[in-house]
Order: C-alpha cells, then sequence, then structure tokens
C-alpha cells in the first residue's frame, strides 16, 4: 500500500478506511460523504501518527527530568490516575530519588535511542550503593530497574524509541535478608506480667500497649499506629482495621499495605495482658471513637521513632537488639502461629493470600514437634 490509506464504500454501508499503519483492519468512517470520509481519515491519521513527526531524540535526561514529581512532564502520573492506579506519594519520591540517584547518573546524556539491553544489564547487575558504594539488595536493584523500564515504556508510547530495551533485562532472583523474630524468652522479658515492670520497661502505657498490640496481632507499624476506639471489639476481644499511617507525612490513609494485592483489612486478637493495658488507656485518656488512642506528643507514630524507643526499651529489659526492629515482632508472630493453625487463618491474621516463607522461622526441630501428632495416625497405619 504506497498510500497512506484506502476508502472503500460497501454497498448499504459507510465509507470504510484502512490505514497502512494498521494493515488490514477496515474502520469505518460513520459516513456515505465521500468528502467527509477523506476528512474522517486525515484527522484519525494526523491523531494517530502525531508521534512519528519528531525530529529529534532527547537524552534520557531532558526526557525524564522531573518524571515521578507533581510537574510530571510526561503526564505520566495523570493518566495512572485516570486508569485508578494511582500511588502514594511515596511511591513517587522513592522513584524520582532511584531516578535521581541511579539512572541519571549513569544514562542521563544518552539519547533514548542509544539504550540498549547490554549496556543496561552490565549496570544494572553490579548497582552499589550511591552513599557509600557497598552492594545494593537484590530487590532494591530490581525497582530500580523497573523504574528505568516505566520511563522507557512512556518514549515508546510517545514513538521517541520503537522498543522498551530495559524489558530485555531480566529482574534478579531475589534473595531477601530475613528479619530475624524474637524468642519466647526476649518476648517473656520485654512484656512482663507484672503491670509496674511492663510500664517500667516500655515508659507509659500508651507505648506499652503499641507494642503489645504488634505483638498479639502481627500487625504492620503503620496499622498499629491508626488504631481508634472505633477499631476495637471489646466484647470479642479484637481489633479490624482498613486503614494506617502514612511514616512520612503522619496522615491517615485509608487503605493498608496489602490493598489492590491482598486482603485490604486487618484483624487481630488480643491476649488478656493486652486487653487490661487497652482498657485502662481508653479509660484514662477518654478518646472519643474516631480519635487514635496511640500518640506521642499528640502527634501519630511512625516507625523511626518507635523503633528508637524500642531501641530504649529493649536495654531496660535486657534483652540484646541485634538490629531488630519492631516488624520483628511481625516475624515473632507468624513464627509462633506457623504449623499450629490453619494455613487459611494464618493468612487471615497477616492479611496476606499466599504464604511467605521469609516470615516463617521455624527450626526443624520445631517443625518435628509440632508434626507429632502424625505419628498417632502412622502408629494406626502400621
Amino acid at each position: 500500500m504506497k498510500s497512506k490509506y484506502k476508502l472503500r464504500h460497501p454497498k448499504e454501508r459507510y465509507y470504510q478506511v484502512c490505514f497502512a499503519h494498521i494493515p488490514g483492519k477496515w474502520t469505518s468512517t460513520g459516513t456515505h460523504s465521500m468528502k467527509e470520509a477523506v476528512l474522517w481519515a486525515e484527522h484519525r491519521l494526523e491523531a494517530d501518527l502525531k508521534h512519528n513527526t519528531r525530529r529529534e531524540c532527547p537524552t534520557l535526561s531532558s526526557f525524564s527530568k522531573d518524571f515521578f514529581t507533581e510537574a510530571d512532564p510526561q503526564g505520566w502520573r495523570h493518566r495512572m490516575d485516570k486508569r485508578n492506579k494511582s500511588f502514594e506519594h511515596t511511591f513517587y519520591q522513592q522513584n524520582q530519588a532511584r531516578l535521581n540517584n541511579y539512572i541519571l547518573p549513569r544514562f542521563g546524556n544518552y539519547l533514548l535511542s542509544s539504550l540498549n539491553d547490554i549496556m543496561i544489564e552490565d549496570w544494572f547487575i553490579d548497582l552499589i550503593s550511591y552513599r557509600d558504594s557497598s552492594p545494593l539488595a537484590d530487590n532494591t536493584k530490581n525497582k530500580i530497574l523497573i523504574c528505568l523500564r516505566t520511563i522507557l515504556q512512556e518514549a515508546v508510547r510517545q514513538r521517541y524509541i520503537s522498543e522498551n530495551t530495559a524489558n530485555k533485562v531480566k529482574l534478579i532472583n531475589a534473595r531477601y535478608n530475613a528479619r530475624k523474630p524474637f524468642t519466647d524468652i526476649e518476648l517473656f522479658k520485654m512484656f512482663p506480667k507484672d503491670e509496674k515492670e511492663l510500664l517500667y520497661i516500655w515508659g507509659n502505657r500508651s507505648w506499652a500497649v503499641y507494642f503489645l498490640i504488634m505483638r498479639d496481632t502481627g500487625f504492620r507499624p503503620g496499622e498499629a499506629a491508626a488504631l481508634s476506639s472505633e477499631c476495637y471489639n471489646i466484647e470479642l476481644k479484637g481489633l479490624y482495621t482498613e486503614r494506617s499511617i502514612d511514616f512520612s507525612t503522619r496522615e491517615i490513609k485509608e487503605r493498608i499495605k496489602t490493598t489492590g494485592k491482598g486482603k485490604n483489612y486487618k484483624v487481630g486478637l488480643l491476649t488478656n495482658q493486652t486487653v487490661i493495658q487497652l482498657n485502662k488507656l481508653l479509660l484514662e485518656k477518654q478518646y472519643d471513637p474516631e480519635s487514635l488512642f496511640l500518640r506521642v506528643n499528640n502527634r501519630p507514630i511512625i516507625p523511626d521513632v518507635a523503633n528508637k524507643h524500642l531501641k530504649l526499651s529493649l536495654k531496660r529489659a535486657d534483652v540484646d537488639r541485634k538490629e531488630r526492629t519492631q516488624y520483628s515482632l511481625r516475624h515473632s508472630f507468624e513464627t509462633d502461629l506457623a504449623g499450629r493453625v490453619e494455613n487459611s487463618l494464618l493468612l487471615e491474621l497477616m492479611a496476606h493470600t499466599n504464604f511467605r516463607k521469609e516470615y516463617d522461622h521455624r527450626t526443624p526441630h520445631d517443625i518435628l514437634k509440632q508434626l507429632q501428632p502424625v505419628r498417632e495416625i502412622l502408629e494406626k497405619r502400621s
């Protein structure tokens, strides 16, 4: 087909057009008029091929500068919002940081059309921290590559390049450095039954309740920090929440971390020790139903503040921190329940849709001990 399109007028049907850039597909023009059909085809052709008229291919830097900021010169964020794929502002902040700290220093001066999969892979697999030149975690490297893929895919959409060469580079089979849980003995020392000792270790009742809830429920820090008395079912001694605290803004997000990927709510049951302390806290503070009952200096708790407090409390409890954070309580929670309850119940409590092995820290001895009831079944079969 030498022309950019051709027309035909089937009997008792509108004029149809077949474009050279969409071979074999005939599209109705919605008119019986030859003149109007040509005008329709010309307008459609202009709309389809307007990006093919670009004269120069930009560098990666000029194309992607501020790509993930609110300014967003390429309009990518706006289109994500329109597709109901809006992300937390921290997602944009982190990706802009990856762009600024890793991608642009290496490829910023390259024309988009000059990037190839070999140079990207050679750079990607040997990525090191821009701060101290230490090796980056596998998952961190993967996120940087995905960031580059996102940018180049937009360049493909705008017809600057014909293919996304970053898509040819495979992600690393990530190995996670699992957080270590606290042992039963350590948890006993951290949460003594004597109330006076408990409050001494944690400093006050608010902090004690915050960490007790994380111990009992496996809630993520942001989920525990966003709790109000409306989330608390005193009769069933349990908690239910669909929100969390944004660690960077301290604002309430009407969602938990797994929304879109897993369950959009989190539930947890409380021990008698936690119920007693929580009831006393609510009685002392006289919160209204919608107020957060876990606050520090009247501000929502964020992980940095909580981890600093945890460090001090572990010293008082004579527990070696060993680089563990409050998130280690979540790992302790799953490790303790794994093998003791049905997987479906465990997934419900963790708000996961699939079993995550990095949360299971049981030893072979632990697993064999839990399986001992099976021996009775085996003995009956012999």
